[in-house]
């Protein structure tokens, strides 16, 4: 059997057009170089140095086959190395932190896949930072997180995961709803109060900017992080509110009125997303790797 010491000896003596340099960088012998290449030879059952070669380099030139086994040596080294850091890589994964970037928005959506992460990796510990897309895409860019939940377009600094597409609901109280159509176009929400998830999230850009190509400026009478306050003060009467279907889904037909968004339609879709041409750490290759199988299983 062919041994990975013996595919060495030949990528250097190849390479190097030497014994003595092969010899020094193997920290061996040349008799011993010229006894492993005569091994080879007697495995292969093939002349791998032309006949009359010596260890001059001007004449040490391999044979056909000598190039064939050169090549093929080549691709097993690169292998077995690549084999040696993916094991080394996975012992790494008993230690470490995990930095995620949670959007307030849609940290639930990540809930299976956490769980999953924790059953595999307990010893990993976990750090979550909670915040609108805005600042999650800032703690990126920084390498102050890992990896985080971002509201698509990704910017082009990221490779990313797709994780959901839901479309924007109107949700508003059940009374005031009887005598509306099945979808609302944004302009019939012009006199309508407004209550908007806060800057830091790329959702409320996006119903600005969709309010302004229609013509109008929204009446915002309050702005909060939390998705379910925001749905309370609807149900109080206190203005209209644009949802991802994702949670409106949830709601009490009995308090609530749900009606789809047109002209335009916006979509709340999410990413998970790192840093491009940066090295991704044994823990964060993981947690792609669990990412893609909960959210992407036939990819």
């Amino acid at each position: 059997m062919i041994n990975l010491k013996a595919l060495q000896c030949w990528v250097y003596l190849v390479d190097n057009h030497s014994f003595s340099e092969t010899a020094e960088k193997m920290s061996l012998s040349q008799p011993s170089i010229s006894k492993m290449i005569r091994t080879l030879e007697n495995e292969l059952g093939v002349a791998l140095l032309h006949k009359g070669e010596s260890g001059r380099k001007h004449l040490l030139r391999p044979t056909e086959m000598g190039e064939l086994l050169y090549h093929h040596a080549k691709t097993m080294l690169q292998q077995e190395a690549l084999l040696q850091q993916d094991m080394a890589d996975y012992r790494h994964l008993k230690t470490g932190t995990l930095r995620i970037g949670m959007s307030l928005l849609g940290s639930r959506l990540l809930t299976p896949a956490i769980f999953q992460f924790h059953r595999q990796w307990p010893e990993i510990k976990l750090a979550f930072v909670e915040a609108g897309s805005r600042d999650i895409e800032a703690a990126l860019l920084d390498q102050r997180l890992d990896v985080g939940q971002l509201m698509a377009p990704v910017n082009n600094a990221f490779d990313s995961i797709w994780l959901c597409s839901y479309p924007l609901m109107v949700v508003m109280p059940r009374q005031r709803a009887s005598h509306l159509p099945p979808v609302l176009p944004l302009r019939r929400l012009r006199d309508d109060d407004f209550i908007l998830f806060t800057r830091g999230f790329m959702l409320y850009d996006r119903i600005i900017s969709a309010c302004h190509s229609q013509g109008f400026e929204p009446n915002i009478v309050c702005r909060t992080s939390q998705w379910d306050l925001v749905r309370d003060m609807v149900a109080q009467n206190m203005g209209i509110a644009l949802l991802p279907q994702y949670y409106t889904d949830e709601f009490n037909p009995d308090i609530f009125a749900v009606i789809p968004l047109i002209e335009p339609a916006i979509n709340w879709q999410l990413h998970m997303a790192w840093l491009k041409h940066t090295k991704t750490t044994p823990a964060v290759k993981a947690w792609l790797n669990i990412v893609r199988h909960e959210f992407n299983p036939k990819a």
